[in-house]
């Protein structure tokens, strides 16, 4: 039977809902008021650089395909060591991440339906239920369903954004001065809208001539990503609520851009939509580190039960490993344990940390100027961004490069340069696999 793999289409629908995420309903109104007039600006610098990222992604995906995706580029610059270092901290990421994430879509729930948030635990526990369904099913059904959720998404934002134009405010475009203090700030929150290009290779192994599938993937989805952020963009910056008559209505909620299409139906379509961009980024990271987990227990450095899949090649043991840890920081976010502060200050250091050592993999094995230049400001960005993050989970972070580096180099190196129809899972020594290193 001919095995399913996704097109540039379906691939885009794994990518475009997880970039934009929930940060698409929070991040404008937030840079208005970091930045001022000239929030846009920020976000067409930040867009620009997202796709140079994405471009850097797309190119190790290609040159290093597998189930390990990044982690596997990352061991041939660096060793072994940080292969595992890379898995561990995606790992720790994607242990806390997506309980924040339906967490959140949970509160918009949670005001829509009760006026607080008194149910939020219960509604995201019930949009996690409804993720680890969908994610045990074939890998072309997952991305259908995100592609159909990240698309409605996408549509309505984007309808509500230009039926909005009509309320703009009257009079200068720019009224408010240029401080490079609050537009640095504002740059520094954007940065957040680059997470999630990282994973895509993950699922190398999944698409059909993955040397036009990704590229065109990366292409469709980057000019769309970059349509709804401008647009929401725009509309959050200069739309006038008192045009509206909501000036005493919270008016840099985003609710109010999309009041002029959707009208009393806004609040409603907003949790709806950041309902639906929440599970696209949950089937995203959820999908491909359960993929990275089942590739480095078939190399050893895991438990060897992380390896099992089902017969659509899905990696089940990897889903409900996670699963298990996301009941558990359910129950401690519901008991008062956690805090989804320090949830989200956990998920993002080591979101940066495992996209950093990517960057820094890309920069010494792709012998290409723009990806080595991209590489630097990156770099440079995430390390500003990983001294915010408070020092105990700085601790963390080392004990787990501690922990990495004490890993003895008995790997068995999973083969990912099978080609089409052939056995991705064939294994060969380290000294095979040092032959299979692309050229540059």
């Amino acid at each position: 039977m001919k095995e399913k793999k996704m097109g540039a289409w379906l691939l885009s629908g794994l990518i475009i809902g997880p970039i934009l995420g929930s940060g698409i309903i929070l991040l404008p109104p937030m840079i208005v008021q970091t930045t001022g007039d000239y929030a846009l600006l920020a976000w067409v610098m930040i867009l620009g650089l997202g796709f140079l990222f994405a471009r850097l992604f797309g190119r190790l995906s290609l040159a290093y395909p597998g189930d390990a995706g990044a982690a596997l580029a990352v061991e041939h610059a660096f060793g072994p060591r940080f292969r595992q270092l890379s898995a561990l901290y995606l790992l720790s990421a994607i242990g806390v991440g997506p309980v924040v994430v339906l967490h959140t879509a949970g509160e918009f729930f949670s005001v829509w339906i009760h006026g607080d948030l008194s149910g939020s635990i219960w509604y995201g526990l019930l949009l996690w239920i409804g993720c680890i369904l969908i994610l045990f099913g074939h890998i072309t059904f997952v991305s259908k369903i995100s592609l159909v959720l990240s698309s409605a998404a996408a549509l309505i934002l984007v309808c509500g954004s230009w039926a909005a134009i009509p309320y703009f405010r009257k009079g200068d475009w720019i009224a408010t001065p240029f401080e490079w203090g609050s537009f640095g700030s504002g740059l520094l929150l954007l940065f957040w809208a680059l997470a999630g290009w990282e994973i895509i290779g993950n699922y190398s192994n999944e698409v059909r001539n993955r040397e036009k599938t990704i590229p065109r993937a990366i292409l469709i989805s980057t000019l769309i990503i970059a349509l709804v952020s401008l647009s929401v963009a725009a509309s959050a910056q200069w739309i006038d609520p008192a045009r509206l008559h909501l000036a005493e209505k919270q008016p840099l909620l985003l609710t109010v851009v999309l009041y002029p299409l959707l009208g009393p139906a806004a609040m409603p379509l907003l949790s709806t939509i950041t309902a639906g961009l929440c599970i696209s980024t949950v089937l995203l990271v959820m999908g491909g580190t359960s993929r990275l987990m089942a590739s480095q227990a078939e190399q050893g450095t895991f438990p060897q039960f992380l390896a099992r899949r089902n017969r659509r090649n899905v990696p089940i043991a990897g889903i409900a490993f996670l699963g298990c840890i996301h009941l558990a920081v359910f129950a401690a976010l519901g008991m008062g344990w956690l805090q989804p502060q320090s949830l989200v200050a956990i998920a993002n250091s080591f979101f940066i940390g495992n996209a950093l050592l990517g960057v820094l993999a890309a920069a010494r094995l792709i012998r290409d100027w723009k990806i080595r230049c991209t590489a630097a400001i990156l770099t440079v960005g995430f390390f500003l961004l990983l001294l915010q993050i408070p020092w105990w989970v700085w601790i963390w972070m080392l004990a787990l490069a501690w922990l990495a580096w004490k890993q003895q180099g008995k790997y068995r190196v999973v083969s990912t340069n099978a080609q089409p129809g052939g056995n991705p899972s064939q294994k060969l020594t380290p000294a095979d696999a040092s032959h299979q290193l692309p050229a540059h």
